[in-house]
């Protein structure tokens, strides 16, 4: 089931929140956690509202005004802060106080419920993975029963027990049902056997203090780095109506030639400024790192250690070599960089040209 639309409305209005950091001249209201969650039928205290003044100290914030950005999803007692959680979902809460905005996002789960990270699933013929879901149960024991099942189909199969997915040959979009007791959702298979090197397709989710679940175009390159060597870079874009609306970049100091897990590791802001050239952090990776960004949100995140890439296939193909793999990590956001509940968790799949490449200048 595509939560796209739902995601990115999320993104932005969270960003619209505006710096939860210290304000400039005016003080800044911050409000903890900065995420939170609760089950249908449940009810959350009020969040924690810090006044700090503009000379940068904590000071009592007087009244607070509540809002929930949208109140059939979590509804939230304007003078209290209670929220109440109403539908499965995902709002901002906000609140006011000395004539300044502070932000948290807060995610409501159905009592039993069924998260697919990988709402579309990108393979070639051969290639093997396991399908990520997470199933949530507000009363936990028993844990709720998971299988998977798919119609009969000779594109993929799928283990009932495991989600183990087998790519078969070529075909798309075939779904795959995720079971969890009496609660099932889908997501769709497409099986791809590029001609040549065009047409690269990305799909990934985030979650976290932001939610998304997009795709788009793909491509893969080796190219030749500052230090003489052939460098790799996974990017994949969400565009809307022409215009790139996210970015996620997998960048390594090292080419990608064989098949295997490769390692993603941190990086921080102050390694990749970001301006009108190459970064240095492309063309002169210091190791392994990874990127996410809502351009039109102005939101974005650096990974930390402990991510993996892992290639399935590359296959030679006219003009070049196709690439298929998955991927997952997590990234700091830059705004909320020391904050932990900052963190967001990166999933996704792809098939991608894997060009050697003049495009990436880095002489």
């Amino acid at each position: 089931m595509k939560r796209s639309t739902v995601a990115v409305l999320g993104a932005a209005a969270l960003a619209a929140c505006g710096d939860l950091g210290v304000g400039s001249g005016r003080g800044a209201l911050q409000i903890s956690p900065v995420l939170d969650s609760l089950f249908v039928g449940d009810r959350l205290p009020a969040l924690r509202v810090t006044y700090i003044d503009p000379t940068g100290h904590p000071a009592p914030p007087g009244p607070v005004t509540w809002a929930s950005s949208d109140p059939s999803v979590a509804q939230i007692d304007s003078l209290s802060g209670g929220i109440t959680g109403r539908k499965r979902g995902a709002v901002v809460i906000t609140a006011q106080a000395q004539g300044l905005t502070g932000g948290a996002f807060v995610v409501v789960s159905d009592t039993l419920d069924i998260t697919l990270l990988l709402d579309t699933v990108y393979v070639m013929p051969g290639d093997t993975m396991t399908v990520p879901v997470v199933v949530l149960k507000s009363n936990h024991p028993p844990p709720a029963t998971v299988w998977f099942k798919a119609p009969t189909n000779s594109a993929y199969s799928i283990d009932s027990a495991s989600g183990q997915l087998t790519a078969l040959t070529v075909g798309g979009p075939i779904p795959y049902i995720v079971h969890a007791d009496s609660l099932a959702d889908t997501g769709a298979v497409y099986v791809m056997s590029p001609a040549d090197t065009t047409g690269g397709k990305i799909f990934y989710s985030v979650r976290g203090t932001v939610i998304t679940h997009v795709g788009g175009p793909a491509r893969a390159a080796n190219f030749a780095a500052l230090s003489g060597r052939q460098a790799f870079q996974l990017t994949g874009t969400y565009v809307v109506n022409g215009v790139t609306r996210q970015l996620l970049q997998i960048t390594r100091p090292d080419s990608v030639i064989d098949v295997g897990a490769y390692a993603i590791d941190s990086l921080s802001p102050a390694e990749d400024p970001r301006s009108s050239t190459t970064p240095p952090a492309t063309c002169a990776a210091p190791r392994p790192w990874a990127l996410w960004n809502a351009v039109s949100a102005g939101i974005g995140g650096y990974s930390r250690r402990g991510g993996t890439l892992v290639v399935m296939q590359i296959d030679s193909v006219p003009g070049g070599q196709v690439i298929s793999g998955h991927f997952t990590f997590m990234a700091q956001r830059v705004d909320l960089y020391t904050d932990p509940l900052g963190v967001l968790s990166i999933t996704g799949t792809f098939v991608a040209p894997l060009l050697h490449s003049i495009d990436i200048p880095c002489r």
